[in-house]
């Protein structure tokens, strides 16, 4: 399978990269632009809420000519990335940010939804673990490594990496095999009503309340970190929480092949809350390492359930479905880095960082025990 999707997993990692590192690099951004790391960590919420607007109003059109759409999303990704590692003032860095965002808004559900059709139904899952795994690899591998190459040449060389991962994916979508297959599109006004449909918002709201909660948080880890025990060791920290995301978006695909995804995803939404929660624990390193892993394990394998349950209630429109759990994903990271940014700028403390992001956890476990009791199609 592996041969098959590999240019997707690699854009995956470049996305993941190009959503992670951003968090490390604040400090050094900050003092590069004159400015403070509560405006330049804008940037984030700049790429995830493009990503989110993007995701839905045009990846259903793109599924119509899969190849042609993943590799113009791509171009548009690397080339928006280098005005990024090129750029010197706060606006310049928003924009590029906002650019890279609407270009991944487009690749993302569109390579999980054509991964998903190239393998058939029985092992969808696994193919969209296998997508996504590549979010959890580039920030397991590569954003310890950006951050190991910004330390020696700049935050600059740290962008260059999510240049050349592109450029790799590119190149591999262009040189695949046989043509991609077209992805199942609806017309705006049924989408409209599918996303109007009870079981789909709810699904969606919780999606986006995941996405509020953990990666709202990522973005001023640095923050956290800062505050606790593991202040001189944050790079390691960063490691235990990525290889927990690994090992979540590796092995959650076998698992939703086999049923029962809305069972599932509240299982890892309710071990998230208390990973969240088990961040407080400031002064006791080895509290915050295994909240850490269990943080990377459920909030990466949360995704996949997700993905798994709209296409199967929505097959005649599986990019939009996929576009718009995606969309809301990244949508909760935008909020979260926004929320989070006011809450630094406004002195928060590591706990209350925690406590805010483990609260809206809970909210999202709520969430998806009312969507368990729903219809399939209610």
């Amino acid at each position: 399978m592996i041969r098959r999707l590999w240019p997707f997993v690699m854009g995956s990692v470049a996305l993941g990269l190009d959503a992670y590192v951003i968090a490390g690099l604040l400090p050094a951004l900050a003092v590069s632009m004159g400015s403070r790391e509560a405006v330049v960590g804008l940037g984030v919420a700049a790429f995830t809420g493009c990503y989110a607007i993007a995701g839905p109003l045009l990846a259903g059109q793109a599924g119509l000519n899969s190849r042609r759409s993943l590799v113009g999303a791509l171009a548009v990704f690397t080339l928006a990335n280098l005005a990024t590692a090129v750029s010197t003032t706060v606006a310049v860095f928003l924009v590029a940010r906002a650019v890279a965002g609407a270009a991944a808004g487009v690749y993302s559900p569109l390579s999980s939804a054509v991964a998903a059709t190239l393998v058939g139904p029985q092992n969808r899952g696994r193919a969209l673990s296998l997508v996504l795994s590549g979010l959890a690899v580039g920030t397991v591998f590569g954003v310890p490594l950006g951050l190991a190459l910004a330390s020696r040449w700049g935050w600059r060389a740290a962008i260059v990496l999510i240049v050349v991962t592109g450029a790799v994916s590119l190149a591999g979508i262009l040189s695949h095999g046989g043509d991609l297959p077209p992805v199942p599109a609806s017309s705006p006004a049924a989408r409209l009503r599918a996303a109007a449909r009870p079981d789909n918002l709810v699904t969606v709201t919780v999606t986006l309340l995941t996405g509020i909660a953990p990666l709202g948080l990522y973005t001023y880890l640095t923050v956290v970190l800062g505050q606790s025990s593991l202040a001189g060791h944050q790079t390691a920290a960063i490691w235990v929480w990525g290889l927990g995301g690994a090992v979540g978006a590796l092995g959650i695909g076998h698992v939703v092949d086999r049923g029962q995804p809305l069972r599932l995803s509240a299982l890892l939404l309710a071990g998230l809350t208390m990973a969240l929660a088990g961040m407080t624990a400031s002064h006791t390193p080895a509290v915050m390492l295994g909240s850490l892993f269990v943080w990377g394990v459920c909030g990466w394998a949360s995704l996949a359930p997700q993905q798994h349950v709209l296409l199967g209630a929505n097959p005649d429109d599986g990019a939009t479905a996929v576009a718009a759990n995606a969309s809301a994903n990244y949508l909760g990271s935008a909020l979260g880095a926004t929320l989070g940014s006011l809450l630094v700028a406004h002195d928060a403390t590591a706990t209350t960082l925690c406590l805010a992001a483990a609260s809206v956890a809970a909210l999202a476990v709520i969430g998806q025990l009312a969507r368990s009791r729903m219809s399939p199609h209610s």
